[in-house]
């Protein structure tokens, strides 16, 4: 890794340099970053235009690219329940996160971010059952559904979800879950078709949570007794709460489909990669 302290403030200065030389160097120095520079940005006191900012960002990302390489490692077991390895689905979401964030601002790692607003949770006495923490998330508007950008890849950093208070819906369900786990109680997924939603049980009957949809509840009853105009796919969703890898499966979709449309084939294949290491093993 370059010695940051002495090169950063110089390497920036050049960063609109359209010399070819000094753009390899550029390339050189900031691929051996680790894709972020952030916690030296700020204790440099170093701030960047806009323009600067996405410059070193385009920079910074295949260090971000080649670390998720490294890092990313799928479990023996523990994906294939709807309540299994949360360490490592946690673990994995945050490898994401790392991936679609600029490496040039400074905020705070997933956990913490998921510990503070579990606190806020409690203060708020919203721990007390699924039902009370979906009313607290979405019901209240203090998370909103993102009716633009729906396939942003943005939607799969759970931090920019928490910094923006807006998301897609799986990307809210996944938040409504890890958040339930931190506090002891219970949100599952619900893998259907076109549009995630959230499975709690309320009173002893499960019930979807529209989570993209300021939190509206659904009888799974409800939806079994119009079967008539599911598709198969929609009565394999609401048979029970699908897995981990379901839904990790899903939202690397999403974001396949968002580089691809993006035109950014480098970010592409390797969501192609990480989507091949989530294939069961046979």
């Amino acid at each position: 890794m370059m010695h940051v302290e002495n090169e950063l403030p110089h390497l920036i200065k050049l960063l609109d340099d359209e010399d070819p030389d000094v753009r390899r160097i550029l390339s050189e120095r900031f691929a051996a970053c680790q894709g972020d520079v952030s916690t030296e940005l700020s204790r440099l006191g170093i701030t960047l235009e806009d323009q600067d900012r996405n410059l070193l960002g385009a920079l910074l990302a295949p260090g971000r690219r080649s670390q998720i390489r490294t890092q990313w490692a799928i479990p023996e077991q523990g994906l294939d329940a709807s309540s299994g390895d949360w360490e490592s689905f946690e673990l994995l979401l945050r490898l994401l996160s790392e991936l679609l964030h600029d490496g040039t601002s400074l905020r705070p790692t997933l956990p913490d971010a998921l510990d503070q607003l579990a606190d806020e949770a409690v203060l708020n006495d919203a721990h007390r059952d699924e039902q009370a923490l979906c009313e607290f998330l979405f019901g209240s508007g203090r998370f909103q559904g993102s009716k633009s950008g729906f396939y942003e890849p943005g939607n799969a950093d759970l931090l920019w979800i928490i910094s923006k208070r807006r998301g897609n819906p799986i990307g809210l369900a996944v938040l409504a879950m890890l958040l339930a786990h931190r506090l002891e109680l219970t949100i599952a997924g619900c893998n259907f078709p076109a549009h995630f939603l959230a499975w709690i049980s309320v009173q002893g009957k499960p019930h979807l949570v529209d989570c993209f949809g300021a939190g509206r509840l659904i009888p799974v009853e409800e939806i079994r007794g119009n079967s008539a105009v599911l598709t198969p796919d929609s009565r394999r969703a609401i048979q029970g709460p699908c897995t981990m890898r379901d839904i990790l499966t899903r939202m690397l979709r999403n974001l396949h489909l968002a580089f691809t449309q993006q035109d950014q084939p480098k970010d592409a294949m390797l969501i192609e990669e990480l989507l091949l290491s989530l294939q069961p093993s046979r």
